[in-house]
C-alpha cells in the first residue's frame, strides 16, 4: 500500500472532494489520485504539457487542477485568499523538502484550513535505515551522502514531526504512522482548530537533537506505528459519522 492508493482508498470511501498536496515536483503522486478539486504546489515542477494532457485523458479530474510553482510557506502565506474561497480541504498530502522543520510548518499550516474529519498524510516518517535518516537543511549534498547505507533513498527526519505532533497536541490532534511506503504519517483532528497552532521553540529544539538510533528501537511507541492492515480500521474511522467537535 502506498500514498497514492491509501489516498485514493480514503477518497474512494468517503464523500471528500477537495485535495491538497505539498511537493508535486513530476506528479507521479498527484495526477492520479481522482478529486473534484485538485492544488498543487511545488517551488519547482517538472511535469512535461505532454504527461499533463496524458493524465486529463486518463484522469478527467485533472481538468481545471490549479499548480502554485512556490515554496509551501509562499503558498499559505500569499494565497489565503484562494484557501479561502476554495473551502475546508478534506485530504493533504506532504511530500516536500524531508526536514523536520519544513514538514512541522506545512502540518501547522494545513491544519488551519483542514475539514474537521479530514486527513494529512506524511510521506518518509519510517526511514528504513539511519543513511536514508540523514537530517539536513536541503537534499544532502554530495559531502553528506558519503555515509555508509547510502543508496540515494532520503527520507530525511520528518519523523520528528510525528514525535512533536504527539508530544504536544495529543489533545487536538490523532497522529500514527502506518508501516508501508516509508511510512506514512496520519494526522487527523479531534477538535476544532480555528488558528494556526504555536510552535514552542524550547521542545522543537529537544525534538531536533534525537538521533534516529535513538528512536528506532522504540519507533512503534514513539510514533505510534501501525501494520498496513490498520489501513481497514482507519478507513471506517474516516468513513464513519462527522467529528462531533
Amino acid at each position: 500500500m502506498n500514498r497514492v492508493k491509501l489516498i485514493q482508498q480514503i477518497f474512494s470511501s468517503t464523500n471528500f472532494n477537495t485535495y491538497l498536496e505539498i511537493g508535486t515536483r513530476s506528479g507521479n503522486s498527484f495526477l492520479p489520485i481522482k478529486s473534484k478539486t485538485k492544488i498543487a504546489v511545488d517551488p519547482e515542477f517538472t511535469i512535461p504539457w505532454e504527461k499533463k494532457a496524458k493524465w486529463i485523458i486518463k484522469n478527467p479530474s485533472n481538468f481545471g487542477s490549479k499548480y502554485f510553482e512556490e515554496t509551501s510557506d509562499d503558498f499559505f502565506r500569499l494565497r489565503k485568499g484562494f484557501l479561502k474561497k476554495t473551502g475546508k480541504i478534506d485530504v493533504v498530502l506532504i511530500d516536500g523538502l524531508h526536514t523536520y522543520q519544513a514538514s512541522l510548518n506545512d502540518v501547522i499550516n494545513a491544519l488551519v484550513y483542514l475539514n474537521s474529519n479530514g486527513v494529512i498524510v506524511l510521506h518518509d516518517c519510517l526511514p528504513p535505515n539511519e543513511a536514508a535518516a540523514l537530517p539536513t537543511k536541503q537534499f544532502p549534498t554530495e559531502e553528506e551522502r558519503n555515509i555508509e547505507g547510502w543508496n540515494n533513498q532520503w527520507n530525511g527526519d520528518v519523523w520528528k514531526t510525528i514525535v512533536y505532533l504527539r508530544r504536544h497536541f495529543s489533545d487536538l490532534l490523532d497522529v500514527l504512522v502506518l508501516d508501508t511506503d516509508f511510512g506514512l504519517g496520519i494526522v487527523r483532528i479531534r477538535c476544532g482548530i480555528d488558528e494556526k497552532p504555536d510552535i514552542d521553540q524550547k521542545s522543537f529544539d529537544e525534538i531536533d537533537q534525537m538521533t534516529y538510533r535513538e528512536m528506532i528501537p522504540h519507533a512503534k511507541e514513539i510514533l505510534n506505528v501501525k501494520e498496513v492492515e490498520y489501513i481497514n480500521q482507519l478507513l471506517d474511522e474516516i468513513a464513519s459519522q462527522p467529528n462531533p467537535c
